[in-house]
């Protein structure tokens, strides 16, 4: 145009170009999704077909609108895919299989949801899915079966000889059998309550004592 602008305002272009591209498509035997009633905030993704916010959405500045081509969660599986299929040859289907077989359990803990494909580091054979724990834990001892028997046996023999510990350590002191608080030790002659009661003898039996008292009597 002479004067630089369309015949059209922005809204009324953006409209017609879109209803244009819709014909286009369905001349191409292809329908176009309508997506106008993804709310705002929110955009489509087509792997998981539904609408996802969009902090949840994979960025990507050199496209027009700032975005990817989907989300995030999806974007984090196709690359899962991408490196079993890399690194080990295997497809989604492949994995899904065997952790069926292992039914969703950790192959040496029984953890559920394992998430590392396990292989031979020396020939690169795949083994098994293990969690986190076991993964890192075969990794760190170098996948030597040496060092880990050593390893069991380590343990296996501390515990025991904590167990001896326990089993031989004194026990707390136990009261003397027939004894309570406030009697008197067993074999003690003494009655419970008496108080300064003796069995010393004095010399002076109780006739002796008797005639003192009647001598005092007929003085």
């Amino acid at each position: 145009m002479p004067d630089g602008l369309s015949f059209y305002c922005l809204s009324c272009n953006r409209a017609r170009n879109n209803a244009w591209y819709r014909k286009r498509r369905r001349s191409l035997g292809k329908e176009v999704r309508d997506l106008s009633w993804v709310p705002e905030g929110f955009r489509w993704c087509p792997s998981c077909e539904q609408a996802v916010a969009h902090e949840n959405y994979v960025r990507n500045a050199g496209t027009s609108s700032g975005f990817g081509s989907r989300c995030k969660a999806c974007n984090n599986a196709a690359n899962s895919d991408a490196y079993f299929s890399r690194m080990y040859g295997l497809t989604r289907s492949e994995i899904d299989d065997l952790r069926a077989r292992q039914s969703d359990l950790c192959a040496i803990c029984d953890a559920p949801g394992p998430e590392h494909l396990d292989h031979d580091h020396s020939s690169g054979r795949v083994r098994r899915l293990l969690c986190q724990r076991c993964n890192q834990g075969l990794g760190l001892f170098r996948d030597d079966p040496f060092l880990l028997r050593m390893a069991a046996l380590y343990i296996e023999g501390h515990r025991e000889t904590h167990a001896l510990e326990v089993r031989d350590a004194p026990g707390p002191d136990v009261p003397e059998a027939g004894s309570r608080p406030g009697e008197p030790p067993v074999g003690s002659q003494r009655r419970p309550g008496a108080r300064g009661t003796s069995t010393r003898g004095t010399g002076r039996n109780s006739g002796g004592r008797r005639r003192e008292r009647a001598g005092e009597a007929d003085a």
